[in-house]
């Protein structure tokens, strides 16, 4: 068929086939040249018509020998990040085989208290790595590996890199028992996929299908009037149920604007036979059904994950527990999530015309709900905001901001704000354990994206040592955090990654440490492990370490659990008495140690 120029318009192939009769009678740079950019044409339009990259389904098996129920799903909003796996259910027990899911090779191993506690990454041949966290135990081969590196370096917490050769695994061969060790809720698999070049971490459900029919459910919306970049006002709605996938505002469903509109959601997905309130896979923004705002819960790095703050409804969290995601993109958000969204892309009204507004809200299984509204733009203006913030100092989101006074001190880095924000000082009494007013170095509800340093002036004389003072964050008149402490030049130092109320703080007072299963004296031969329990008032625990008749022994810390425990039959102690002797210590070198008199 002869091509015309309606078909160049229709066909973007067009342009690039109509000549591939005359290609001979083209020198052999130019025909390079054409089919190259006919190749980059295609590219282009495959990258556009389908955005999302295809993943291989077959390379994988399950990483457990149990149905995949997940009580956790890639990209949920947690605290200062975004979950960066799966989380397997594993029938509410720890002990349950895991498997490599291909052939791989073992490339580090991660021992901690905290975060994924124990932790395996296999590395495979189809450029990607695979992490299996919360682990109980690791494979007998590993485990060993291990726990001759913790003796080598006399400490609990080790980060290891095999080499190549050490460990190998087949698909289906089991690495580990899953557990429930570092920052683990409840027994389960925290699983993850990463590129193995990027190390961005993707959602393991683009490479596994699990069976879900149910749609994400709707909560409630954040409504924000905005004049320019700067925020006015700021309203929250109810959403209301219709069907299923189908939801709306309650009331008339109409919001009245007088700037340029923008909005959050609550929202979250269950899958079929679990009840967890999951995270869900994308949300759009449409009025007038153009698409305003978009993310998609993809693939991101690990460097991106604490702009979960500027993502969402920072304020919303701290004041009434509710996380919700907003659909516009503050200027110093760097995220990768958001689907070719401009920063701050609000809709500019016309003066009393009404606009049809929809959120749609999808999980990976391409499951759809719908909240649909409608906007209004009144005649009237917006008034000067709040009179307060007039005189405060505007800190700039792309510069180092500072203040100071006789009595405090912070420099806010360059990109540690995500928007350009007003800076509240205040002082408030001194609390009973303050060594200092209680100052207000900005609103708690801005959130810090690096960390800073926050000098605050004693104003009671400290007669004992210095370096037992600190700086602490308060919430509500009370001890929320300890920042640290370092006593310089006339201040107390600590470093924070937080707005809102801090004060000087002393703390004197040795961790605490006490035997649970076990008394001084007593013959332990039957008890297989010893456990202690380890605390500290406000500065938190530092360091510890065990020693059994003056050598150090490998004692297991449980963080959550405030626990130190010994493996008496992973140990090759000899019968009769030994001396057990632990020492903690906290983060102002407050020092405990406690002496045990052992029979085996």
């Amino acid at each position: 068929m002869e091509l015309t120029k309606t078909n160049f318009v229709s066909n973007p192939f067009a342009k690039c086939f109509q000549h591939v009769n005359i290609g001979l009678i083209l020198e052999p740079f130019k025909l390079y040249m054409f089919r190259h950019s006919c190749l980059f044409v295609f590219v282009l339009i495959v990258h556009f018509s389908f955005g999302q990259k295809v993943y291989p389904k077959n390379d994988f098996v399950p990483p457990l020998p149990i149905p995949l129920i997940l009580s956790g799903t890639f990209g949920e909003l947690r605290t200062n990040h975004f979950h960066s796996g799966i989380d397997i259910k594993t029938q509410g027990r720890e002990g349950v085989p895991v498997i490599a899911v291909a052939d791989g090779r073992i490339v580090r191993i991660k021992v901690s208290p905290y975060g994924f506690g124990n932790a395996i990454y296999l590395r495979h041949s189809n450029g990607y790595t695979t992490v299996y966290a919360h682990l109980q135990s690791f494979d007998k081969s590993i485990e060993e590996y291990v726990r001759s590196q913790q003796y080598l370096k006399k400490s609990f917490s080790v980060e290891l890199f095999p080499s190549a050769s050490q460990f190998s695994f087949k698909q289906g061969d089991t690495i580990a028992l899953s557990g429930n060790s570092g920052g683990s809720g409840g027994p389960h698999l925290h699983f993850e996929i990463r590129d193995s070049r990027t190390e961005k971490i993707i959602n393991p459900l683009l490479f596994y299908d699990v069976k879900d029919n149910r749609k994400p459910e709707l909560l409630d919306l954040q409504f924000y009037d905005f004049e320019k970049d700067e925020l006015k006002e700021s309203r929250k709605y109810n959403i209301v149920k219709s069907s299923e996938g189908n939801f709306y505002l309650a009331g008339s469903g109409i919001i009245e604007v007088k700037g340029r509109p923008g909005f959050a959601v609550r929202t979250f997905d269950r899958l079929n036979k679990a009840n967890n309130k999951n995270g869900v896979f994308s949300v759009e923004l449409r009025v007038n059904n153009q698409s305003y705002h978009k993310f998609k819960m993809e693939t991101f790095a690990f460097s991106e994950t604490r702009y979960i703050n500027s993502h969402i409804d920072f304020g919303q969290k701290g004041c009434c527990g509710r996380t919700m995601n907003k659909l516009l993109i503050e200027p110093n958000n760097r995220l990768s999530i958001y689907q070719n969204s401009e920063k701050m892309n609000l809709p500019v009204l016309m003066e009393d015309s009404i606009y049809s507004v929809e959120i749609l809200v999808k999980d990976i299984a391409g499951n759809l709900s719908t909240l649909k509204f409608k906007i209004k733009k009144k005649t009237d203006r917006i008034g000067e905001g709040i009179a307060r913030y007039s005189e405060l100092p505007l800190f700039k989101y792309g510069q180092t901001n500072f203040f100071k006074n006789d009595f405090v001190d912070l420099v806010i880095p360059d990109g540690a704000l995500y928007k350009d924000v007003n800076f509240e000082y205040a002082e408030k009494p001194r609390c009973k354990t303050c060594f200092s007013p209680i100052y207000t170095l900005g609103s708690a509800d801005i959130p810090i994206h690096k960390y800073f340093n926050v000098k605050i002036k004693p104003s009671l004389i400290f007669e004992g040592d210095k370096s037992k003072l600190g700086i602490a964050s308060f919430k509500k008149g009370r001890i929320a955090d300890f920042e640290g402490g370092k006593y310089e030049n006339g201040f107390v130092v600590g470093r924070t990654r937080q707005l809102g109320d801090f004060a000087v703080v002393v703390d004197t007072i040795p961790p605490l440490i006490q035997s649970v299963n076990f008394k001084n004296g007593a013959n332990v031969s039957r008890l297989g492990k010893l456990k202690v329990k380890i605390a500290d008032n406000l500065a938190g625990i530092d360091k510890f370490s065990g020693e059994m008749d003056g050598e150090w022994v490998l004692m297991a810390y449980d963080a959550k659990k405030r626990l130190l425990i010994l493996d008496l039959n992973k140990e090759n102690f000899k019968k009769g008495k030994h001396e057990l002797k632990i020492t903690v210590r906290d983060g102002l070198k407050n020092i405990s140690v406690a002496n045990f008199t052992l029979i085996l």
